[in-house]
Parts: structure tokens; C-alpha cells; sequence
């Protein structure tokens, strides 16, 4: 399969990775779901793959997406090939139609708040998660979908798990860390795979920094550094800052950035965006006294 890239947040070695995996890798017997399908690069990568599987029991993709450009996408979209097509709070599902439309047969399409979302569909094979952007969404898709993974044969991908602004993601990895086994690093995603069913009660709990101890805070990331590789270390120091940032813990979260072995070089240079930002916070309480 060409290394071709689908316009989109994801690169081209991870489009890659999900193209092979829906060829070569899915059984079928349980759903594919990416949670968080923006334009559509992800969906258009799994889809590709399911064309050349012969062996898949189901060739179908359930793409979840709120579809709503919102202002952050504004700022990504600035010089790129959308910039200016869309408005804020308005609808960007047409454009996805119509990049996915070579595709249709494969994917089943739900616009959807995923804080509200109930998955419905039978078992799920393959978890692709680029939505877990706050603590409330994180709990949200945990409840509804991860009931529905089967052990030992379901695989969950965290697209966000070296993300500087996703901490939640690290206390949930953390706290289902018995359950899912670490499988490997991908281009950008971190791979799971469910190892023994959860019980209800662990995907209860209050994901936000401030409901999180620091004991666990501190537990949760030396967990997950323990798992990713050389290159996402210091990405989840950054994340693992941020925690501290959120919970208002300045001087902690200097002392992370500071302190530890990993960084200043990150992906997308995130180790510095997040010192910068504890900086500029420490300053101006200083600049208040």
C-alpha cells in the first residue's frame, strides 16, 4: 500500500499504520470506531485497508464527530487548503461527505456529542480515539464504549496520550492499567489492547486534575512514561505539568518542567510551549504581591 497522506491533524506514518492494520490485521468480528473523525483522513485511511481484507467478517466504520468547527479549528486551518471555508459553530459534515463519498459502503456516520453518545452496535474490534479532549468527554466514551470491547481481542488506540492538554487520558490509562496491556507505540497514537473485562466501577470515576490527588498524579505518569518511547517522554512530562497547571499548582508543575531528565525537545515542541505558559503564570503572580 502507497504512503500516501489525507489531508487532516494525523501524519502520514499513522494514516499508514491504520491502513495496514484494516488490511491485514482486522478479523471482524466486532466494529470498527474512530471517535473523533474531523475531516475524515482516519476514516478514508481504516476504509482503505478494509477494501484489501478479504478475511474481515464486517467491512464497516462508525465515525463519531460533533462536525462543528469550532475556534480551534480556525487556528489550525490558517494557510492550509480549508482556511476560510467553514464558520465557527457551523457545519463542516459536507466536507467530510464529500472527501469519504469513494467510501460511503464502509462508513456509517454519527454526528453526535459524544458526552451523550450510546454505542448500540454489538462488539467492538478496534477503538480509534481522537476525542477525548476534556475530562467530561473522557469519562463519557470510557462508559459507553469501552463496556463493549471484548478481552484479548479488542485494541484501543489514545491519539491524544502524548498530547500536552490531555491529562485525564494518563488517569484513565492509569486506573484501567490491570485491564489493558500496552502494545506499542504508534506514529502518534499509543496502542492498548483489553486483557481481562472492567468492571463498571472503574470507569466511574472523576477524571479532572483538581478531583485527582497528586498521589495518583504522580503514580499515573510514572506510569506512562514507563510505556511510551524516547520520543513521547517529554510530551507527557508536558501533559503531566499541565495537571498541575490546571489544579492552579504553579510551582509544582515549574519544578516538573525544570526538574526532569526529558525535554526541552518534544513533538511539536509542546515541552516548551507548557514552560513558557507556567512561566508567564509564575510572573505575573509575582508582578501581583
Amino acid at each position: 500500500m502507497a504512503k500516501k497522506w489525507e489531508f487532516g491533524m494525523t501524519s502520514r506514518e499513522e494514516q499508514q499504520w491504520l491502513r495496514t492494520y484494516a488490511a491485514q490485521s482486522y478479523c471482524g468480528g466486532g466494529a470498527i470506531v474512530d471517535l473523533g473523525c474531523f475531516l475524515g483522513a482516519t476514516t478514508i485511511s481504516l476504509a482503505e485497508g478494509l477494501v484489501l481484507n478479504p478475511a474481515a467478517k464486517q467491512k464497516q466504520i462508525h465515525a463519531y464527530d460533533l462536525f462543528t468547527w469550532g475556534e480551534g479549528h480556525d487556528a489550525w486551518a490558517k494557510g492550509k487548503e480549508v482556511e476560510g471555508l467553514f464558520t465557527v459553530r457551523g457545519s463542516f459534515l459536507p466536507e467530510f461527505l464529500k472527501r469519504t463519498e469513494r467510501w460511503r459502503a464502509y462508513i456509517v456516520v454519527h454526528e453526535q456529542d459524544l458526552r451523550h453518545a450510546r454505542w448500540e452496535h454489538g462488539p467492538i474490534e478496534f477503538l480509534f480515539i481522537d476525542a477525548m479532549k476534556s475530562p467530561q468527554l473522557a469519562i463519557a466514551i470510557a462508559s459507553s464504549f469501552f463496556p463493549h470491547l471484548v478481552p484479548t481481542e479488542s485494541y484501543v488506540a489514545h491519539q491524544d496520550f502524548a498530547h500536552c492538554f490531555t491529562a485525564w487520558i494518563h488517569f484513565l490509562t492509569f486506573r484501567l492499567r490491570d485491564c489493558f496491556s500496552f502494545v506499542a507505540d504508534l506514529p502518534q497514537s499509543s496502542l492498548f489492547r483489553l486483557e481481562r473485562e472492567i468492571e463498571p466501577q472503574a470507569l466511574a470515576g472523576d477524571l479532572s486534575p483538581a478531583a485527582v490527588s497528586p498521589a495518583e498524579i504522580e503514580a499515573a505518569f510514572d506510569y506512562s512514561i514507563s510505556l511510551v518511547g524516547e520520543s513521547k517522554k517529554a510530551n507527557v512530562i508536558a501533559a503531566k505539568a499541565m495537571a498541575y497547571v490546571s489544579r492552579g499548582e504553579f510551582a509544582r508543575a515549574y519544578e516538573i518542567v525544570t526538574q526532569s531528565r526529558y525535554g526541552p525537545a518534544s513533538r511539536a515542541d509542546e515541552f516548551n510551549t507548557v514552560k513558557a505558559l507556567i512561566e508567564r503564570n509564575l510572573a505575573e503572580s509575582e508582578s501581583c504581591r
